[in-house]
C-alpha cells in the first residue's frame, strides 16, 4: 500500500487541510493510498513513501531514510498541490503503474 504522510507543526489544521486535498486528488486520479496527517516530530514513526507539508516545515525535517519530501509554498491552492504531486518522482511511478 502506498503511504503518504502530511505533516505540520501541530499535526492538526494545516496537515489535515492538505491531507483532504491530497485525498481528493488521489480520488480524481483513481489512485489508492494510505494518507495520514501528523505533527512534524512524529513523521519518523511512519514508514512513508512520500511526505508532504509546507516548505517551512519540510526544511526543518531530518529524515534518516531516503523518502521523497514535497515542500509546498502555498498550502491552500489545490491546483498548486496537483502540479507539485504530478512533478514528484514517486507520483510519476504510481501513475505509470
Amino acid at each position: 500500500m502506498k503511504k503518504i504522510i502530511v505533516a505540520c507543526n501541530s499535526g492538526l489544521g494545516t496537515s489535515l487541510m492538505i491531507r483532504l486535498n491530497v485525498e481528493a486528488l488521489l480520488k480524481e486520479w483513481g489512485l489508492k493510498a494510505w494518507v495520514e496527517h501528523t505533527d512534524i516530530s512524529s513523521v519518523d514513526t511512519f514508514d512513508a513513501d512520500l511526505i508532504i507539508g509546507s516548505n517551512y516545515v519540510m526544511e526543518s525535517l531530518q529524515l534518516a531514510k531516503d523518502v521523497e519530501v514535497i515542500g509546498l509554498d502555498d498550502i491552500t491552492d489545490r491546483q498548486y498541490l496537483k502540479s507539485r504531486l504530478l512533478g514528484s518522482e514517486t507520483f510519476k511511478q504510481w501513475l505509470a503503474m
